[in-house]
């Protein structure tokens, strides 16, 4: 029974998460998570009193696909908040954080930069309650 209810507490809280996803970067890693090819994880850290969310942390590792798309997500919302690159060799890591009054959102991508293309990625979100 426990079981099933924390289903439908998870079910609920990514439906409703997936209503909040409004800029690209959200809305790219769904598409990704959902067309195969692609490792995703997510956990819910929640207040044991209250039972209220305090974090989500999302993680998407596309697999033998490009994620060309995934990077054009991040460069087109950097103004949406402090937006970073840092190059090493051939690799590259976007650093985006965006804070309102409700939450604070980190949004993380690591990948190989091959010239016109970008594989082997990794997406990491985390969104802090306030």
């Amino acid at each position: 029974m426990k079981l099933k209810m924390f289903l439908c507490t998870l079910a609920l809280l990514f439906t409703s998460l997936g209503l909040f996803a409004q800029n690209a970067i959200d809305k790219a890693v769904d598409e990704y998570s959902s067309i195969g090819n692609s490792k995703f994880t997510s956990a819910v850290e929640r207040d044991p009193q209250t039972r209220k969310v305090l974090k989500v942390v999302k993680v998407l590792q596309p697999t033998n696909i490009t994620i060309n798309k995934l990077r054009r997500a991040f460069l087109n919302e950097q103004e949406s908040g402090q937006f970073s690159i840092v190059t090493n060799d051939n690799e590259e890591t976007m650093t985006l954080t965006v804070e309102n009054n409700q939450e604070n959102r980190v949004y993380m991508m690591q990948y190989e930069n091959h010239g016109a293309s970008f594989t082997n990625g990794k997406v990491t979100i985390i969104i802090k309650y306030k």
